[in-house]
C-alpha cells in the first residue's frame, strides 16, 4: 500500500553534514600517530544515528540500519578512544550506503492541487460516511487513484460505492440485489417505487418522489458510466471523465443520504 512520506531524512542529511564540516578541522590539526580523540561531538553524533535508524526503517533500508548498529557498536566500544578519523570515516560510509539504497526507491509525486484527494477520509461528505460506512474504503480509494492519476481505477471505485448505493436502495424494496445485470434490478425497485402508498407513512408521496428519482439516476449513471467502466470496450478514462464520475456519484450518494437513506 502507497503510503505518505514527508522526505523528512533530508534533516538527518543536513545533520551529518554538519557534523563532517565540523570534525573536518579537527583531522587537519591531527597526526598521522595521535589523531585527535572526540569529545564534545559524540552526543550529536550518538542524537543522529538515533534519528537516521528512525528514517532507515520507515524506508525499509536494512543494509544502512545495519551499518548504523556497527556504528553505534564502535562509539561504545572506543569510548573515550574513538578519533575524528573514525567519526569521518564512519559519517562518509553512511552517506554512501545511504545515498546508494536511496536510488533503489521510488517515489511519486503528487500534483499539489491533487493531493487534497490522496487517503483523505470524507471525500463524499461525513454524512455519507456516516449513513453508509461500507463505502468509505472504495471512497478513499477512488480519491486517491484520482490523485495518483490512475483514472480508470477512479472510475471503478467511484461505481463501486454507487453500486453499494444500488444495493442498500433494492433492500429497502426488498428487491433480491443477485442480478448481475443493473438494468433488471433498477425495473425492480421502480416497480415497487410505483406501488409505494399510505403505509410507506404520511409524507409517502414524497418519499416516492424521492426513491423515483434516485432509481432514474441510477439508470442514467448505469448507461453513462458503469457499463462502460464494468466492461472494457471504450476509450480510456482521462482525467476529465475521471472527475465527472468521480464528483456525479459523491453528489448522488450525498443526495441519499439527504434523503435518508442508509444502511
Amino acid at each position: 500500500m502507497l503510503e505518505r512520506y514527508a522526505f523528512s531524512f533530508y534533516e538527518v542529511i543536513v545533520r551529518i553534514a554538519q557534523l563532517r564540516s565540523a570534525a573536518k578541522p579537527w583531522l587537519f590539526m591531527s597526526s598521522y600517530s595521535a589523531p585527535l580523540k572526540v569529545s564534545h561531538d559524540i552526543p550529536d553524533l550518538i542524537a543522529t544515528l538515533k534519528e537516521m535508524r528512525v528514517e532507515c526503517d520507515k524506508l525499509d533500508l536494512t543494509p544502512t540500519t545495519d551499518l548504523i548498529s556497527h556504528i553505534e557498536s564502535e562509539v561504545q566500544q572506543k569510548g573515550s578512544d574513538y578519533t575524528y578519523v573514525d567519526m569521518l570515516n564512519h559519517l562518509d560510509t553512511l552517506s554512501f550506503s545511504f545515498a546508494t539504497e536511496l536510488r533503489k526507491n521510488c517515489c511519486f509525486r503528487i500534483a499539489k492541487e491533487k493531493d487534497k484527494y490522496f487517503q483523505k477520509d470524507d471525500l463524499f461528505g461525513p454524512e455519507v460516511s456516516k449513513a453508509f460506512g461500507s463505502c468509505v474504503d472504495e471512497i478513499r480509494n477512488a480519491g486517491s487513484c484520482y490523485a495518483l492519476e490512475q483514472y480508470e481505477a477512479t472510475a471503478f471505485h467511484s461505481m463501486k460505492v454507487l453500486e453499494r448505493g444500488l444495493d442498500i436502495l433494492a433492500k429497502k424494496f426488498g428487491v433480491d440485489f443477485s442480478y448481475t445485470n443493473w438494468h433488471n434490478v433498477i425495473e425492480q425497485i421502480e416497480k415497487h417505487i410505483k406501488n409505494m402508498n399510505s403505509s410507506f407513512g404520511a409524507d409517502w408521496k414524497e418519499q416516492r418522489k424521492f426513491y423515483s428519482q434516485a432509481a432514474t439516476h441510477f439508470m442514467f449513471l448505469k448507461d453513462a458510466w458503469r457499463n462502460h467502466v464494468m466492461h472494457i470496450r471504450d476509450v480510456p478514462y482521462d482525467e476529465g471523465r475521471a472527475f465527472s464520475v468521480f464528483s456525479n456519484v459523491r453528489e448522488f450518494m450525498q443526495a441519499l443520504a439527504e434523503g435518508g437513506l442508509t444502511e
